[in-house]
């Protein structure tokens, strides 16, 4: 990975229009997923991972898009933590309805990491398992 892509924290741009398309018809909803593992050989979608602090909730929109990840087979994962990213609770998402206020969701706990090595360990161990699932 190069400088440019290590450094990019945000697009300016991309917020600009998600803020403006909440200023659209109220019927128009989107959902923002925080941030998706991918594989390139074999290429696919490895999972899904939310970001969340402890203040923070599964919201509608995300409901209604993770239960279609996990219908088609990608696992989603809640990561509860704050900076610096050392103390990691990571949940997997067992489903959810997206009709009450707020959304009820199951989640189960799987892992805990308190260093990055062990987040990028629990990390290789799910892609390494996506790998071998479809080779």
């Amino acid at each position: 990975m190069d400088d440019q892509k290590l450094n990019l924290k945000g697009s300016p741009s991309r917020d600009a229009f998600k803020q403006w398309h909440k200023t659209l018809f109220p019927w128009l909803y989107a959902c923002d997923a925080d941030f998706i593992l991918v594989n390139k050989n074999p290429p696919g979608i490895v999972a899904v991972l939310d970001y969340k602090t402890q203040k923070d909730h599964v919201t509608f929109s995300e409901v209604l898009a993770y239960n279609d990840f996990v219908i088609r087979g990608i696992p989603v994962y809640i990561v509860v933590g704050c900076e610096p990213f050392q103390q990691l609770e990571i949940y997997l998402y067992l489903g959810g309805n997206s009709q009450p206020e707020p959304p009820q969701v199951r989640l189960e706990l799987i892992a805990s990491t308190n260093t990055r090595l062990e987040f990028a360990l629990w990390e290789s161990k799910i892609r390494q398992e996506w790998q071998y699932a479809n080779q």
